[in-house]
């Protein structure tokens, strides 16, 4: 019997960070083994809690939302694409949340990226033997901006640019050519026209969760972008300042 081996990143760095605060260090692996099922590989990915908590930021772990209950099993499928590169689903925290799934595969010093539902992260290994795939993410921190990031809050802001086409009722549903863009559609938008895709977790929505964080206080709830934007006391200043401060965060990471 013919055994093909493919092993595409192999070298393993431990992602250790230390937690603000906290006399102890986190790792989180997100890994995942996929068998071979007609044109695609499916099976499930193990999730750390940190990770399935949404608590993982650019600079690690949030420890005012550390966890540490089992991993979650979830189910995810992958099929290769032109280019080497994989897609395909991923299940989320929660059941309206986008499953698209993707690796895109770098060679030389550039780091290979998994998008996922929980994140952008550095693809640690992929190894595909014969009908099996394994992955292993590293998933201790988010992966920082690019170019097409600060793109992307300068188009959403420009989409929220006066009350007339603010939509003070959002309910994540975006329509195509709307009359009125609230915050969460507006960044979608602005991903869509940007990167060609929407990724609910593309580096610059994380950002303005980030900041939301700490400014939305107790006008956040189950969907921070969405709950801050329908609160009645937040305002449209309120709301470019949020984008203000996101956009300065993001490039001051990339300089």
């Amino acid at each position: 019997m013919l055994v093909r081996v493919l092993v595409i990143g192999m070298t393993f760095i431990p992602a250790v960070f230390a937690i603000s605060g906290a006399a102890r260090a986190e790792t989180n692996t997100l890994t995942c083994l996929l068998e071979h099922a007609g044109s695609e590989f499916r099976g499930t990915c193990e999730v750390p809690c940190s990770v399935n908590a949404l608590a993982i930021d650019i600079d690690g772990p949030n420890p005012k939302k550390a966890c540490d209950s089992p991993l979650r099993s979830v189910q995810a499928t992958l099929h290769e694409t032109d280019g080497g590169n994989w897609l395909g689903t991923m299940q989320g925290k929660f059941p309206e949340d986008p499953t698209r799934f993707e690796l895109v595969m770098s060679g030389g010093s550039k780091l290979s990226v998994a998008k996922t539902p929980f994140g952008w992260f550095s693809l640690q290994s992929v190894q595909r033997e014969n009908e099996t795939l394994r992955l292993a993410i590293a998933a201790n921190n988010q992966l920082p901006p690019t170019q097409d990031d600060i793109r992307i809050i300068q188009r959403a802001n420009a989409l929220l640019s006066d009350e007339k086409v603010w939509n003070r009722e959002d309910n994540r549903a975006c329509s195509a050519n709307p009359q009125k863009w609230s915050l969460f559609c507006a960044l979608q938008q602005a991903t869509q026209e940007i990167s060609g895709g929407v990724h609910y977790r593309q580096p610059a929505f994380q950002m303005v969760r980030e900041v939301l964080n700490e400014v939305g206080g107790n006008r956040l709830d189950k969907h921070r972008l969405m709950d801050y934007n329908n609160h009645p006391d937040t305002t449209l200043a309120e709301v470019h300042s949020l984008l203000n401060t996101a956009q300065a965060r993001l490039e001051k990471r990339l300089r």
